[in-house]
């Protein structure tokens, strides 16, 4: 696992994006030789720039839709459905700029890079589905790209850390076994007690538990061929520090729990963190230059979707207005920076007596909704005018999502660290948007909480692009949406 600009990057996923975009760049320029040589009255300004362009726009649209996320990469159907997306959205993307770019120039350069970029698109589509076909293969019949990890501990956390491996395919880390320092209880297995110390035993659930004197750890990790020993358990008094100090010497890595978790789920662990990991763990800082860079970032980005969403925005106006009356935005009060309350802005998709009887959160088929208000909710277009807050100055266009006064005042009650989330402006999309589906309950509320302190803790102008690249996938499989 690689940090990249304070985010994680799995190791899997650079080998899988720089083998396509070369891959992808290499074909491009085969094609354009061959497309020379046969095809003498066409004429190429250049094949290094096309070849580039068709690159980094297709690895681009792939990253957008999930492609590099390593929840979908690891399933052949996902990579299938997402691909046969994505791919005709590209190539109408490109296609469509080479078009008004090339309109007044030659037509015979226009045609020639048309069939470029036609050609090397259709063929990259087989070939990324054979090469994903083996990259998944190879994952699962190899430890070459996942490290080999051995759990200090088989209480809660071990259990935790169990359940992550198994939701993402046993494909992400080789967990060796769970150690439980000491000797094994006289109720076990004849073969248990002669084996005293290095015990091991298969349970029901199929983990691995080893008993081992402290003493024992280096050569057992040397043995096992460890790269990673996390410490998982709750009380660390007790624990052979010499013992884990020697295996760090060695070259095995320690890393206690709350960051193992935080760098393989990219979440925070509420119910296992304490005040002085905030504190003392790296992040959690944003300096003058960060924001900076962050609010510059966030003007651009909404003055370029103010200008690119007008064809939607207009006819939306005028559908609001025409199906029922009432204001055409949707104003409520939400909670900002520092707890700061500021209205927000949406295309109003409920009824004007929708909170009748008091504030509530947005169910599933919620009757309050009208017709067009849902067709808009289900695309995100009521969002749009929230590009004016960040404008404004009371949003970011990437940060937590902003919640209203009420609910925040009971939720703080109940989650701790909540009002933590409020150290840095609500955005229009975020981490936890992109990674947890819409929330209306307290359980919601905590989940999508440790995501936002991910971002919080993590957060920088590449998360950043990342986020709002990766939006496109909750746009398009309508993920979250009420």
């Amino acid at each position: 696992m690689f940090r990249l600009f304070k985010h994680y990057i799995d190791k899997s996923t650079i080998i899988l994006f720089t083998g396509e975009i070369s891959y992808l760049f290499i074909q491009s320029i085969v094609v354009f030789g061959l497309l020379q040589s046969f095809q003498a009255r066409i004429t190429f300004e250049s094949g290094f720039f096309p070849a580039l362009v068709v690159s980094l726009l297709t690895v681009s649209g792939m990253a957008c839709v999930g492609l590099y996320n390593r929840h979908h990469f690891v399933h052949y159907q996902d990579v299938f459905s997402r691909s046969i997306v994505i791919l005709p959205i590209v190539l109408l993307v490109i296609l469509t700029g080479l078009f008004a770019r090339d309109r007044a120039f030659d037509i015979a350069v226009m045609s020639g890079n048309y069939l470029l970029f036609f050609i090397s698109l259709t063929g990259f589509f087989p070939a990324l589905l054979i090469w994903r076909a083996a990259f998944i293969r190879m994952i699962d019949h190899s430890d070459t790209l996942k490290r080999r990890v051995l759990i200090i501990g088989s209480g809660k956390r071990a259990a935790k850390i169990e359940k992550l491996n198994h939701e993402l395919g046993n494909r992400a880390i080789t967990v060796v076994g769970y150690v439980r320092f000491g000797l094994p209880p006289a109720a076990q297995t004849a073969e248990a007690q002669q084996q005293g110390a290095d015990y091991c035993r298969r349970s029901a659930d199929r983990r691995t538990d080893f008993w081992i004197a402290p003493a024992d750890l280096p050569g057992f990790c040397a043995e096992k061929r460890v790269d990673e020993l996390v410490v998982a358990v709750a009380e660390r008094r007790g624990l052979p520090v010499y013992d884990l100090l020697a295996c760090k010497l060695r070259g095995v890595q320690v890393t206690e729990y709350a960051s193992f978790w935080e760098r393989e789920s990219g979440q925070v662990d509420l119910e296992e963190i304490s005040p002085s990991w905030l504190l003392f763990s790296d992040g959690f800082r944003i300096g003058p230059f960060r924001g900076f860079f962050k609010r510059s970032f966030d003007v651009v980005i909404s003055l370029v979707v103010l200008v690119l969403t007008l064809p939607l925005t207009i006819p939306t106006a005028l559908l609001v207005k025409v199906e029922s009356r009432g204001p055409l935005f949707y104003r409520q009060e939400r909670v900002g920076m520092k707890g700061k309350p500021f209205m927000v802005l949406k295309f109003r998709s409920m009824r004007t007596d929708a909170e009748k009887d008091g504030p509530r959160w947005a169910a599933k088929n919620d009757n309050r909704v009208t017709k067009v208000g849902a067709f808009i909710r289900k695309v995100r277009i009521d969002e749009i005018p929230q590009v004016i807050n960040v404008l404004k100055g009371d949003m970011a266009f990437v940060g937590p999502r902003p919640e209203r006064p009420v609910f925040v005042r009971a939720l703080a009650e109940k989650i701790p660290y909540y009002n933590e989330r409020h150290v840095a402006k609500p955005g229009i999309t975020g981490w936890a948007q992109i990674n947890y589906p819409y929330g209306a309950t307290e359980h919601d509320a905590k989940m999508k909480l440790t995501y936002d302190l991910y971002y919080i803790k993590n957060c920088s102008l590449f998360l950043d692009i990342i986020i709002i690249m990766q939006t496109v996938k909750v746009l398009l499989w309508n993920q979250g949406a009420r």
